[in-house]
């Protein structure tokens, strides 16, 4: 029985134990289970608060980045209003204002734990805007005490800032705590379940997956947010720069630059260079055509046109400045307050908003271009002179002077005409007619355009007369179209005498009246002659011959002496002594064609040397020279050719004057040095001169310019031969050296003085 017990027992114990191991193991695997669904439990709560955390703490820091911006560009569009004068950036301050108190509310609706805190940040932005509205304002208005005013608005505008950082951090500390706890709670559970994961591997891999996923979810928030603070504090940076380029722009740049806004007023932000054109200290806000056009040269019928025009533009689309745009001035006169008169030019350009498409402002360019229009004027003038000079030298002196004292003539008989005092008849109109078509006729044969066209228009007018009866007698008219004949004739006369030096003796030298003897009969002459000595042979024929060659030709002496013949009156203008004069083979003598182109050129070559070349008595002491200059004409024969050197003993070519003159009128390249002789044949370009100031001596430009168009047209040439050699630019001695060929003149000591 006993032994049948313990058998019995035996198995009990065992299942006994069994049951305990499994009760042990599942027992375990009860409290790995629960484990594992309580990690589960906390890991998909912790995705979600991480998910919450992403949720309100990254909208919040993001808003309170963009408000923190926002108000940056609200303090930077009150300070552009003040500076700039544009009451419409009140408006857009107000609009960003809002935006930020906007933002502020969805601040406090995601965020409802603060409160108190958003309420305080509302309020202190809506204090910012109070202030600063009523400061830009007062600054405008010059209302209130500005000073004070701006003090309370940047004691505010700091207030807003202190307190927006201090939320802004506090908040972003809780951001930080909360993500560390959350790391914290996952580190432990992860150790945990590694700690388990033996008993169900794959389970604990699911885990660590959402952990990871968890932890990589938190690195992307922060780098998020550390990119979103460096790309505020880069788009911060640029705005300012902006800003600080456009006004070192507009306050130093050399035009009046400005812009119409609606009403026709200027708006307050314009260049500093448009103060000096209009001589105004204050434009902001003025109106267009009372400010910028009340000293203006344009009428009331201007000023009203671009009035309308500007009415029609504004606010419209921009197809409306096409149509109006060419009632806008684009020049005008200007007076100053000492009488004299500026320039000014005008460029009209439309400024398009892009979200309307409407023309919101004009930008008006102005310009002072007083001297340019200067500068063409005297361009034209000098044109016109060089002009005047070919068509005069083209012709012999005595035919010019033959015209100028028929035109008189026939403008005195006008004159008288004109103004007898019983006024028209046939014969009288067709006297005028006459004479002016005459004086047309005349002048047009040498193409003399100015005169020409002047006679044209008095000729019209006397063509009336003649043609209608019933044709008005304005004695008033033609005495006016008269003055202008007499004008065109007078300019010709001026450029005659001032700059060919053809008056006086000097211009009466190869003009004498008399019999002439034209080029071919003295040609026939001669080859009779040479005939005729050829035939008979003998010493009386040969002197006949020397005699007939040298017909029709005018020594070098007798040039020479017309020409100088008025350095004595230049000379006591110039406070210097007239110069003494060389002349070397005098003897050499010049057909009457040649001659009066070297008897021109002698007159300006003379009065250079001695304004330019030859010192002043003091001068010419202090280089140990006699107070006297001394000018040398040399003539000599080459092979084919004859050479006359002109030169005088004074200090000599301005080399370096005319280099710089050179560069500046862009004839050099600053990067290359010329020669010395690239610089010297300056003295003969158009409108170069190395005079200090024009006179009546010198300083036009024409003089040398005119020498060598004189000897072109007569197949000669001019240079400058330089003395002494090195490549400095200082004062060179020279001579001019012209060559013509042998047919134009003769040595022979039979030449008439």
């Amino acid at each position: 029985m006993a032994t049948a017990t313990v058998a019995g027992a035996t198995p009990r114990g065992n299942s006994q134990s069994i049951t305990k191991v499994f009760a042990l193991v599942g027992v375990a695997i009860a409290v790995f289970m629960a484990f594992s669904a309580y990690s589960i439990r906390k890991e998909l709560q912790s995705s979600a608060q991480l998910a919450a955390i992403r949720d309100l703490y990254f909208p919040v820091l993001q808003r309170l980045d963009a408000n923190i911006v926002r108000v940056d560009k609200m303090e930077e569009l009150y300070i552009q209003v003040v500076v700039a004068g544009d009451r419409d950036l009140i408006g857009k301050a107000g609009e960003m204002g809002g935006q930020a108190d906007q933002a502020f509310d969805e601040v406090r609706k995601l965020y409802p734990g603060r409160d108190a805190e958003v309420a305080a940040l509302r309020a202190q932005l809506a204090r910012y805007q109070q202030l600063a509205g009523a400061a830009s304002t007062g600054f405008l208005d010059q209302s209130g005490d500005p000073a004070a005013l701006a003090a309370g608005m940047n004691a505010a505008l700091e207030d807003l800032r202190k307190s927006a950082a201090a939320f802004r951090k506090s908040s972003y500390g809780e951001f930080v705590a909360t993500l560390a706890s959350s790391q914290r709670d996952a580190t432990v559970r992860l150790w945990m379940g590694l700690a388990l994961g033996v008993m169900n591997l794959g389970f604990m891999a699911v885990l660590v997956f959402v952990i990871r996923r968890n932890v990589a979810m938190m690195g992307v928030i922060a780098e998020q947010n550390a990119t979103l603070e460096k790309r505020v504090a880069e788009r911060t940076a640029q705005l300012s720069q902006k800003t600080s380029d456009i006004n070192a722009m507009l306050q130093n740049m050399k035009l009046g630059v400005s812009t119409v806004i609606p009403g026709n007023r200027i708006h307050p932000e314009y260049s500093n260079y448009l103060r000096t054109i209009f001589c105004i200290d204050d434009l902001a806000n003025k109106d267009l055509i009372e400010s910028l056009f009340s000293r203006s040269s344009l009428g009331v019928d201007a000023r009203d046109q671009v009035h309308a025009a500007m009415a029609a533009i504004l606010g419209e689309e921009p197809m409306m400045f096409d149509f109006n745009s060419h009632l806008l001035a684009r020049e005008m006169n200007l007076s100053n307050e000492d009488g004299s008169q500026k320039i000014v030019q005008l460029d009209w350009s439309p400024i398009v908003n892009q979200e309307s498409g409407t023309v919101e402002k004009v930008l008006l360019i102005t310009q002072d271009v007083t001297q340019l229009r200067e500068l063409e004027l005297a361009s034209a003038k000098q044109k016109e002179e060089l002009d005047i000079i070919a068509k005069i030298i083209r012709i012999p002196a005595g035919k010019f002077n033959d015209l100028i004292d028929s035109a008189r003539g026939f403008i005195g008989a006008n004159r008288a005409l004109i103004g007898r005092p019983h006024g028209r008849d046939a014969e009288a109109v067709a006297a005028l007619f006459r004479n002016m078509h005459t004086i047309k006729g005349n002048a047009r044969t040498f193409e003399f355009s100015q005169i020409t066209n002047a006679a044209h228009q008095a000729e019209q007018t006397y063509d009336q007369l003649r043609k209608n009866p019933d044709a008005g007698w304005d004695a008033e008219l033609m005495l006016a179209e008269l003055k202008a004949v007499e004008a065109a004739v007078a300019r010709f006369v001026a450029v005659n005498e001032d700059k060919l030096g053809r008056k006086g003796r000097a211009a009466e030298l190869l003009t004498a009246r008399g019999s002439f003897v034209g080029n071919d009969e003295l040609a026939r002459l001669r080859a009779m002659t040479a005939s005729l000595a050829a035939a008979h042979p003998g010493p009386e024929m040969a002197r006949l011959r020397q005699a007939v060659d040298v017909l029709g030709l005018i020594s070098l002496e007798r040039l020479v002496s017309g020409s100088v013949d008025a350095l004595a009156s230049l000379a006591a203008e110039l406070k210097k002594p007239a110069p003494a004069v060389d002349i070397v083979h005098g003897e050499f003598g010049f057909n009457n064609q040649f001659a009066e182109a070297l008897k021109s050129s002698f007159v300006h070559i003379v009065r250079n040397s001695l304004d330019h070349g030859i010192e002043s008595p003091a001068e010419r002491r202090a280089a140990h020279k006699p107070e006297q200059g001394r000018v040398r004409f040399a003539c000599a024969q080459q092979a084919g050719t004859v050479e006359l050197r002109i030169g005088d003993d004074g200090r000599g070519l301005p080399l370096q004057r005319l280099y710089e003159k050179g560069l500046a009128a862009g004839l050099f390249d600053a990067a290359q040095r010329p020669t010395r002789e690239q610089v010297a044949d300056l003295i003969f370009r158009s409108g170069l001169s190395t005079a200090e100031a024009v006179t009546q001596v010198s300083g036009r430009g024409v003089g040398m310019d005119a020498v060598r168009t004189f000897l072109r047209q007569q197949g000669a040439t001019i240079r400058i031969e330089l003395k002494g050699s090195g490549t400095d630019f200082g004062y060179a001695p020279f001579e001019f050296v012209i060559e013509a060929a042998s047919a134009a003149c003769a040595h022979s000591r039979a030449v008439a003085a």
